[in-house]
């Protein structure tokens, strides 16, 4: 027989684990890792050309937010020397370990490319651009698997959040191009790239935020937890925030005749981006295990 004091373990009050440090890391290694990105396949198409003093503005940028990246994977360790194992002595299966793999890989590669672009090795900048941008991708893309490794978040095993998590790369890239100075490379010619690029995946982020949570899930888990954002405590900050202020409202700016729309397009997408990985992360460990 259960004594009178008896608590059942599944109701016992947990702190999630992941705190604000793990959105917030998401955010700035979208930043980061597609920072090169839409001037690359710019350039591919012929709409831009080469701009050694862009190329360093972009390249920095990239190292700066990849940085800060990994500052803030290990800040959100309970045990912050516990990085150093990871490195040290890394699990072969653990996305973790693979992603810490892959940013030290990125910031190595975007290094090369800066100092390269810094010394005017144009030749070489142009060969090493293209693999430094894959590599961005893979930096990006990789956090779906690490997510994926987390069991009882079934709202984290999206097959669509690989696709979502370029698209948002694409989108800050974008977004980082916009807000890019004259004097560091901005011009006339790269806001209007970055515009077409921001509208186009904004549209493609839409899209995907209304396939995960318009539609019926797999299991009860994931509904639980979509649910917990587009009608629990979160509702506001997604609707409000991530839908409207970060992606109705810049689309609107981008397309309408207002003076100054794309910088403040390009703010307000990522702000958006910001707001809906915090959602997405806090709500997703949000669903009793029980």
């Amino acid at each position: 027989m259960l004594q009178k004091d008896a608590l059942a373990a599944y109701d016992v009050s947990h702190a999630r684990p992941w705190g604000w440090q793990v959105p917030a890391y998401c955010w700035t290694k979208a930043i980061g890792s597609g920072a090169l990105a839409i001037p690359a396949i710019a350039m591919l198409l012929g709409k831009l050309g080469v701009d050694r003093i862009r190329d360093i503005a972009l390249s920095t940028i990239a190292l700066l937010f990849t940085a800060l990246t990994t500052v803030l994977l290990v800040a959100d360790l309970e045990h912050k020397t516990r990085f150093l194992r990871v490195i040290f002595m890394a699990q072969k299966k653990s996305w973790l370990a693979r992603g810490a793999f892959i940013l030290i890989a990125y910031s190595g590669l975007c290094s090369v490319f800066w100092i390269g672009a810094v010394l005017g090795f144009s030749a070489f900048t142009t060969v090493l651009l293209w693999p430094t941008v894959v590599l961005g991708f893979l930096a990006a893309v990789y956090t779906a698997f690490l997510f994926g490794q987390c069991e009882g978040r079934d709202l984290w095993q999206s097959p669509l959040l690989p696709v979502h998590l370029i698209a948002q790369a694409f989108m800050c890239g974008a977004a980082v191009l916009a807000l890019l100075p004259a004097s560091v490379g901005g011009s006339d010619k790269a806001r209007e790239v970055a515009s077409i690029a921001l509208a186009a995946s904004l549209i493609l982020h839409l899209l995907i935020v209304a396939a995960e949570f318009l539609m019926p899930h797999a299991t009860d888990n994931a509904a639980y937890a979509a649910r917990l954002i587009t009608h629990g405590p979160f509702k506001s900050m997604f609707w409000g925030g991530a839908v409207v202020l970060g992606g109705i409202a810049p689309l609107f700016l981008l397309w309408a005749p207002v003076a100054e729309g794309e910088p403040i397009a390009a703010v307000l997408a990522l702000v958006g981006v910001l707001i809906y990985e915090y959602c997405f992360v806090m709500a997703g460990q949000s669903v009793p295990n029980s």
